[in-house]
């Protein structure tokens, strides 16, 4: 008597889908919010709409001991740094520059923006914690629907961009719309048209479009080629860039535990080249506007941490910049980034906060079963050197899925891993069969 795998499930006992609905139960707001993160809507407060939607979800998480040990023993450090960052700031109020605000009213003024920065630091962690849940208690179909899901709607503002490109219509979404940015609204005009997404500029798209690409892999098998597609059109060299170098040192696994250290080195070298050349390298990429305003960033970084070596501030980064702007770049609000995490937080907390920074990176990394999950991470990382990138709604869904320890069995290895199972005719029992991996032979 022959029978087939799926004749094997129904014969098991109906005990296990009722788990798996139990396992399931309570993951939809999580479920929506992995999908819907690199859709952009309207904001709640400081907090995006999607943010809170996964914070339903965090309560459930904090609850569960070996979910808060993951995240913690990933996001402690940058959480005590945070805590630091802002009793920095308590000293540091008042030294700035004294005329520069905000249209936006939660960054009016330094104490609120500093305020708010811990509120959405301490947020970010905890809608990681949610993520992170549920992928660990989820179906893996159920995972596999919100990760396809996140990949068709982090490229519908693409491809609803390209048509305006190449077609010439202009419509308004309304509540989606970021106008005044080039010839359409939602498209940026550098010279040359580029892609954005609803909230995103090109590079932060560009950032979101790349690891979505990554997690194409990861969950599907399959070459991203419509992803590829829409990160061409944004033109994002820094995307490229570290897309090429992820591969090359993400894939494979001898590299995996030197990958930060390597990063951390090399950082350090390019600061020590940027403060020794400074004014070199502002005249040499004058023209350049994207490499000047990163190198008069990153030398604003350097010398905000030597006259404060315990940082100027969680949040006042914005703050400070005018004072130390050797570029006549001046920040216009205290909500300003320079475009690159390790510096930022170099110089908001001092080398502290840079080393739990690095931490997370270090602790995902090691994290991650998948080589595709690993190579996305260390594509943020090379790009967060030119890129505002930790608090990415992507980079939130990857560091979850590494922390998570899911791993996706794709659809084709799934049928290829049916067993043909075939009773031996001398046995009484299912037990003593033979479990043939050929194509239905039958036992010797």
């Amino acid at each position: 008597m022959m029978f087939s795998s799926s004749d094997a499930e129904r014969s098991k006992p109906s005990v296990l889908p009722a788990t798996r609905r139990r396992r399931d139960r309570g993951t939809s707001p999580a479920s929506a919010a992995v999908a819907l993160l690199s859709w952009t809507f309207p904001r709640i407060g400081p907090l995006k709409f999607t943010e809170v939607l996964a914070l339903l979800g965090a309560p459930r998480a904090l609850s569960s001991a070996r979910t808060f040990q993951r995240v913690m023993n990933c996001y402690g450090p940058f959480l005590l740094g945070t805590l630091l960052a802002g009793l920095v700031a308590m000293f540091t109020l008042g030294s700035g520059d004294n005329s520069i605000t905000s249209e936006k009213g939660l960054y009016s003024s330094p104490e609120l923006t500093t305020v708010i920065t811990l509120v959405r630091t301490f947020t970010y962690v905890m809608v990681v914690a949610s993520i992170t849940h549920f992928f660990r208690v989820a179906s893996g179909a159920t995972v596999q629907r919100a990760l396809n899901w996140s990949y068709v709607l982090m490229l519908f503002p693409g491809f609803l961009q390209m048509f305006r490109m190449y077609s010439g219509i202009y419509f308004d979404l309304p509540y989606f719309e970021r106008p005044g940015l080039g010839p359409f609204s939602g498209v940026f005009d550098a010279g040359y048209v580029r892609l954005m997404g609803f909230e995103f500029e090109p590079l932060g798209y560009a950032t979101s479009l790349m690891v979505g690409c990554f997690l194409r892999v990861y969950a599907r098998g399959t070459v991203p080629w419509m992803g590829m597609l829409v990160l061409g059109h944004t033109f994002s060299a820094g995307a490229f860039i570290a897309l090429l170098i992820a591969l090359a040192l993400g894939f494979p696994d001898r590299f995996r535990r030197l990958l930060v250290p390597m990063y951390l080195a090399a950082f350090i070298a390019l600061c020590v080249t940027v403060w020794t050349h400074l004014d070199e390298l502002l005249e040499t990429f004058l023209l350049v506007t994207s490499i000047s305003e990163r190198v008069n960033a990153l030398g604003a970084c350097i010398n905000m941490w030597m006259d404060y070596p315990f940082g100027v501030g969680a949040g006042l980064y914005g703050y400070f910049f005018n004072l130390y702007d050797r570029a006549n770049l001046p920040a216009l609000q205290l909500d300003f980034y320079p475009n690159n995490d390790p510096a930022m937080f170099l110089a908001t907390g001092g080398v502290l906060y840079l080393l739990a920074y690095l931490w997370i990176f270090y602790r995902v990394i090691a994290a991650a079963r998948s080589r595709w999950l690993r190579i996305a991470l260390v594509a943020l990382l090379v790009q967060s050197i030119s890129s505002y990138m930790l608090f990415n709604p992507a980079a939130v869904v990857v560091m979850a899925l590494a922390l998570s320890g899911r791993v996706l069995t794709h659809p084709a290895r799934r049928r290829a891993k049916r067993l043909t199972i075939q009773r031996s005719p001398t046995s009484h029992s299912p037990t003593a069969d033979a479990l043939l991996l050929t194509k239905g032979e039958t036992p010797s």
